[in-house]
């Protein structure tokens, strides 16, 4: 036990050396905090064991993506552009990922799931940095997220259909999956535009008799969490709660509390997060299915680029916006691992192909941030 006190210490003290990495390479935190992750992880020096700080690594993400939540807008995000985005963003790489699979001798179930895994896309790294960029009021940041939070519910519904495939196709129970998913967005949409935030401002003034900034702060994480834990348990990424959570909370009296409570926590685990991606990589593994490890990367990364960046200029963005919300909707993160898991889990998949998806998850994520970086540097 007192292994994981150590471990911790280690992964601080490296996203420390990251930041200062990032910075004299002019580059996002991020890139910095992921390579010294694949330094201290399996592939370099084997200092921290990904189980043991798996758990700080995904509240990180919920502690993140609830601070973008904060600064978001249901209407703004939520539109029939970012609709059209995310089916791009799901249906191409989804046939450029199934391709893939059958011209490397895969069956059909195998090939599916690298399909499931390319049609994800992770709302937390691009909202990372944008968030860092200062550019999460723009146009292409709202786009981006908005289709990356509907991306996560279609993608869903893809892997429903992918995983029926080996026990036999059941349409009752796609269609359950997918129709819980839309009700916890819809009522997360309505109760968060209307209820939550007054209810939040009834307890902190009402309720406790004053303004105590302390228990309130508590009962929007207490949100956060179990709006989380209801995303995760209908499939969804937990990530996506929080974020409901945080939209849900924006029009609260409480907002600039909630964005200086979570400051410190987001320093601590989101560093967490990031370093963990870097650890999950093994070096090792990636050397005897490199082949498909490039094929799978350069599907993933173009698949969306070209997709999701068509989709935005047909409709009306300037060539350089539709070009940052492609390369925006390119990381997998998380949301790839999870289903490449899932695919071990029930036999679809083998221990090589997850490695596969792993590095493939890995090396989008990296690079979005490093052409984000540039790409808006141009404007």
């Amino acid at each position: 036990m007192t292994v994981i006190w150590l471990e911790i210490s280690i992964v601080l003290f490296a996203a420390i050396f990251g930041y200062l990495l990032s910075r004299s390479m002019r580059q996002p935190i991020s890139i910095g905090l992921i390579l010294v992750g694949v330094v201290i992880g399996p592939s370099v020096f084997s200092l921290v064991d990904y189980e043991d700080v798996s758990i700080l690594a995904q509240i990180g993400g919920i502690i993140l993506l609830f601070l973008v939540g904060l600064g978001s807008n249901f209407r703004e995000i939520y539109t029939k552009s970012a609709f059209k985005v995310a089916v791009a963003g799901v249906v191409v790489p989804a046939i450029a990922g199934y391709l893939v699979g059958l011209s490397f001798g895969l069956s059909v179930a195998p090939a599916l799931f690298i399909a499931a895994a390319l049609s994800a896309t992770s709302i937390g790294i691009t909202a990372a940095v944008l968030k860092e960029m200062g550019k999460m009021s723009t146009e292409t940041a709202k786009l981006i997220i908005g289709a990356a939070v509907i991306d996560d519910i279609l993608g869903l519904f893809v892997l429903s259909i992918v995983s029926s495939v080996t026990n036999g196709i059941q349409i009752l129970s796609i269609l359950l999956t997918a129709g819980k998913a839309i009700v916890f967005v819809g009522a997360a949409m309505l109760i968060g535009d209307k209820i939550l935030p007054r209810v939040v401002d009834l307890f902190d003034y009402r309720i406790i008799g004053v303004h105590s900034p302390k228990t309130t702060f508590m009962l929007s994480m207490a949100l956060a969490f179990a709006y989380s834990f209801i995303a995760e348990s209908i499939g969804l990424s937990a990530i996506v709660g929080s974020f409901l959570a945080g939209v849900s909370l924006a029009n609260s009296r409480n907002v600039k509390l909630f964005y200086a409570g979570t400051e410190y926590m987001e320093a601590i685990f989101t560093s967490v997060f990031f370093v963990s991606l870097g650890i999950i990589v093994s070096l090792a593994e990636a050397i005897a299915v490199w082949p498909l490890i490039v094929a799978l990367t350069l599907a993933a990364a173009l698949s969306k680029i070209i997709g999701c960046g068509f989709t935005a200029r047909r409709l009306g963005l300037s060539s350089g916006d539709a070009k940052i919300v492609g390369v925006g909707m390119m990381p997998r993160g998380e949301v790839a691992l999870i289903i490449g898991l899932y695919g071990i889990t029930i036999g679809a998949i083998t221990n090589s192909i997850y490695s596969a998806i792993v590095f493939m998850s890995f090396l989008t994520t990296l690079a979005t941030p490093f052409i984000l970086n540039k790409m808006y540097s141009k404007i």
